[in-house]
């Protein structure tokens, strides 16, 4: 693994906490199945993206869905570690990004009702990339300019670490709920945290990792560094 330049934030689930109500209501906009009672907001989202890969927004349809992002926005409590993490990384030189499939609109009045625009390198979003997971990923390493190596996504769902490993990028593990974690943790990313109050040093850990394996050490596996057992 090559020195993390950028980290990559979804905030959706990894930088505050989101209602299901508004994802719940983009579902049935977007015609999808039931989902389940059961599952988190960040997981409802990540379906919710397929859809949208699979059918092109009207512009009806896209009005009612940036509607409800930007009401989700509004109802989000952002993480307390949150601006000291982001400061944190930017005395150390590491930039970090919004990267997102919600809106432009929605992702700017994140970033403005919580203020973060100081703390931040850049924003992108659907409409940037003109799409949605993947593409918006895509958009941002290009917009970094940076490798795909030298870039931290932080990711708390299957589909995200899915999406990240797809494009190269790491992953780092936002655990919301143990048992989850643990499950996700088997989908080998390169360290997990509980608070992004840990991020930092969970990147400097990384890379001490990355150092001891070039020294030839046996480093821990990348899971047992940040367990919160």
């Amino acid at each position: 693994m090559q020195t993390i330049k950028a980290v990559f934030f979804e905030p959706v689930g990894c930088l505050a906490e989101f209602r299901r109500d508004e994802f719940d209501r983009a579902a049935e906009l977007l015609r999808a199945d039931e989902v389940a009672p059961d599952v988190s907001a960040s997981q409802v989202y990540w379906r919710l993206l397929v859809l949208m890969q699979q059918q092109p927004l009207t512009g009806e349809t896209a009005a009612k869905l940036k509607a409800l992002e930007l009401s989700a926005v509004e109802h989000a409590d952002l993480y307390e570690d949150v601006a000291p993490a982001l400061t944190s990384l930017k005395s150390f030189g590491i930039a970090a990004y919004i990267v997102s499939s919600i809106s432009q609109a929605a992702a700017a009045r994140f970033v403005e009702r919580h203020q973060l625009k100081d703390l931040l390198s850049g924003i992108v979003t659907r409409d940037d990339a003109q799409g949605v997971g993947e593409k918006v990923l895509q958009r941002a390493t290009a917009q970094a300019g940076l490798a795909a190596s030298e870039i931290m996504m932080l990711a708390d769902t299957a589909e995200a670490l899915a999406a990240a490993k797809q494009l190269g990028l790491n992953a780092m593990l936002m655990i919301n709920d143990y048992d989850e974690g643990r499950s996700l943790a088997e989908r080998n990313p390169a360290g997990g945290i509980v608070s992004l109050a840990e991020l930092p040093d969970a990147l400097k850990l990384i890379e001490q990792r990355a150092g001891m394996r070039v020294a030839g050490r046996t480093p821990r596996a990348p899971f047992e560094l940040f367990d919160p057992s």
